[in-house]
């Protein structure tokens, strides 16, 4: 017993030992995450872009930056000389890759130093650094285009396939990319197109396309020509004018009720407005199923498929409460200013299913 009992005292010791030790472990790990928010190490500290705009630069202009940045604590910056105006203007400006604007590059670098800041450069002057004279269109970024050709099997066909969209742009036949003269004009960019591939395949049962399924239009401003919301030519666009409450609203009625998964907007300019996607069976009581528009990025995005679980109802509306949010607005979730009328490429209802927010999933959302 008198053995039993000392090895259970020892082990008892040991024991609370090994607590006491953890406990202070514990504590000096909690102590050193305090100190480290309190004053933390370089390495954790933020990085910024810190964007020299369209040659307004200056040494004095670069030492007050890194100066600043140093005293707020950031850890660094990425110089980004960016050929566009913005922010303040200066008597001389110092170009980019001239020998004034590696002078500037030069001071910029010792001066982080002095200050402890880390510095980076863009190796070019731009945004994404993937352009140039010197990059050939076969070499440079592409979009997938296609064209689709709808046929009753079973059958041979033996015709030509209509050629998917070749203009240089975002997605599809949008266009908008255009190249630069050294003399400031703007010239077409250069064509490029190539086929991939054929791809056949049964239409699902539960597919019908607009055109068969024949909704009545109606608006809050009155007629409007229907056509360019579901004629899959993205370029046109039907203007629809807001009610004397500041809400914009574009309905489709169809002859009977239809069973939906998925609705796809086309919004030019910002991107989708703010509103809801709602429905009705009688044309007078709605309820919301989208809320527009959604998650975005810093640029919201104009072209969004949104799915659903399987929606029965006879009645579809698009309604526009705001604009849709520019980037300062998405940043720091400003509140939606309604507009005097909205404009929408295509408003086009599915029902087979559909990936919800395939365009962004797949890069085509900045158009």
């Amino acid at each position: 017993m008198k053995r039993i009992f000392r090895a259970l005292t020892k082990a008892a010791g040991l024991i609370g030992l090994s607590i006491a030790m953890g406990l202070s472990l514990a504590q000096s790990a909690g102590d050193a995450l305090e100190k480290g928010f309190v004053n933390p190490p370089d390495a954790a500290k933020p990085r910024v872009w810190w964007h020299w705009t369209g040659g307004n630069i200056t040494k004095e202009g670069i030492t007050k930056d890194l100066e600043w940045m140093k005293r707020i604590g950031i850890g660094g910056a990425h110089v980004a000389d960016i050929g566009m105006s913005g922010g303040q203007i200066i008597g001389e400006k110092i170009e980019f890759f001239t020998p004034e604007w590696f002078d500037a590059v030069k001071h910029a670098a010792a001066e982080s130093d002095r200050l402890g800041l880390e510095m980076s450069i863009f190796s070019s002057s731009g945004w994404s650094l993937t352009g140039g004279p010197w990059v050939k269109p076969g070499q440079a970024m592409k979009k997938l285009v296609w064209s689709e050709t709808h046929v009753q099997g079973p059958m041979k066909l033996a015709r030509q396939l209509p050629q998917p969209p070749s203009s240089t742009g975002s997605f599809g036949s949008l266009r908008g990319i255009s190249g630069n003269h050294s003399d400031g004009r703007t010239a077409p960019a250069e064509t490029y197109y190539r086929d991939s591939a054929v791809i056949a395949f049964r239409t699902p049962p539960d597919e019908t396309l607009m055109e068969d399924l024949k909704p009545k239009v109606t608006t809050s401003g009155g007629d409007i020509d229907p056509i360019p919301l579901m004629d899959d030519i993205l370029e046109t666009r039907a203007t629809i004018v807001a009610g004397r409450d500041d809400v914009a609203w574009v309905q489709y009625e169809f002859p009977k009720p239809i069973k939906m998964k998925a609705v796809t907007l086309i919004a030019p300019g910002r991107g989708v407005p703010f509103g809801q996607i709602q429905v009705s069976n009688d044309g007078m009581s709605f309820r919301t199923i989208v809320e527009l528009p959604g998650a975005v990025q810093y640029r919201a995005g104009g072209l969004k498929t949104y799915a659903f679980p399987e929606t029965s109802a006879t009645f579809v509306r698009v309604t526009m409460t705001g604009a849709a949010p520019n980037p300062d607005a998405v940043i720091y979730q400003t509140a939606p200013k309604p507009a005097r009328q909205y404009q929408l490429g295509e408003f086009i209802v599915h029902t087979g299913a559909r990936v919800d927010r395939w365009e962004a999933k797949a890069g085509f959302n900045l158009i």
